[in-house]
């Protein structure tokens, strides 16, 4: 009784007012202004918390990520408990490219008590997110991992996630058995492919990394990661017709914070072809083209990311991967 009570004081107060005015028979218009002047005073004496889920609420209904945004940065000046506003604002900085104020609103969370598990749990994939993004790839793996420790069910993206970090590692037996458990959980989870893609095109191996980015892309044709990288792929064996289409389809996605690869970087390869200064394509998959000069064509690597969806936003948001 007394851990209900501690939980949720101010439900009880409420009930006491209301079983007071019936008691009472207080009328209509008095019980009105009662609850009003009550729930006045508790906005002002919760302004953070109230604030936070005032721009929650208003988040999902209004689509004005200024004026909401506002709301949120307010909300946790003022020390909000609003851990669903916390969250819904510290996942669009990540996706701004904003990473190390996210990164303290997902410690704040995680350092908070009598936070629901499944808010938790958002908060410290999330958080596994913002370190990577930060430059912090070994605290990152360490909080996924502790988060395998700690949970039974992960999902998809969750295993997808852990896999790309383990890649950016340089461990492929551990990027690949996070990846399978994600195949396992959904034979369709096109980002798991882009993994896949991912693991052989850093090994060299970019016959399977096509196989794996088409694939990928035939599952989910969004994502702007597998695109970019065929485009370097092509662009490694002098097919720059198929490169330049590649890069185009890169340029014209939804690239966010969240990708593995940033906007300026799709952008820079983009302007190379279809730029002011492009120079004519000349596709180098012909019988004319002189075999001699494949060993000179440079290929590409991509650089750590610098800078993680489109429309259709998964929880754990390595997105459009």
């Amino acid at each position: 009784m007394n851990k209900f009570i501690n939980k949720h004081p101010y439900l009880l107060i409420t009930l006491t007012i209301i079983v007071a005015c019936i008691v009472f028979k207080v009328s209509f218009g008095w019980w009105l202004l009662i609850m009003l002047a009550y729930g006045l005073i508790l906005y002002v004496t919760h302004l953070g918390t109230a604030v936070g889920w005032t721009g929650y609420l208003l988040d999902g209904f209004l689509k004005q990520p200024k004026f909401t945004h506002a709301l949120y940065r307010f909300a946790i000046n003022h020390n909000t408990k609003c851990v669903h506003a916390m969250l819904a604002y510290g996942l669009d900085l990540l996706r701004d490219g904003v990473y190390e104020p996210a990164l303290d609103i997902f410690q704040r969370i995680v350092a908070m008590k009598n936070v629901q598990p499944m808010l938790l749990k958002y908060a410290e994939q999330d958080l596994g997110i913002a370190y990577w993004k930060c430059g912090q790839l070994d605290k990152a793996l360490e909080t996924l991992e502790m988060m395998v420790a700690k949970y039974e069910y992960f999902s998809p993206d969750f295993n997808t996630t852990l896999g790309y970090f383990y890649i950016l590692a340089g461990d492929y037996e551990k990027a690949m058995d996070f990846t399978e458990k994600a195949l396992i959980e959904s034979e369709t989870h096109g980002p798991a492919y882009d993994n896949l893609g991912q693991m052989a095109y850093r090994q060299g191996n970019y016959e399977e990394a096509e196989k794996q980015f088409l694939k990928a892309l035939d599952l989910k044709d969004t994502m702007v990661d597998s695109k970019f990288h065929l485009g370097l792929i092509y662009e490694s064996w002098g097919d720059l017709e198929s490169a330049a289409e590649y890069f185009l389809a890169a340029h014209q996605c939804k690239i966010t914070g969240m990708n593995t690869v940033s906007r300026e970087e799709v952008d820079a390869k983009y302007n190379e072809y279809w730029g002011d200064g492009a120079t004519p394509l000349t596709s180098n998959t012909d019988e004319e083209y002189d075999s001699d000069d494949t060993d000179n064509i440079e290929t590409e690597e991509l650089s750590e990311l610098k800078a993680y969806a489109d429309e259709d936003t998964d929880d754990i948001e390595t997105e459009d991967r």
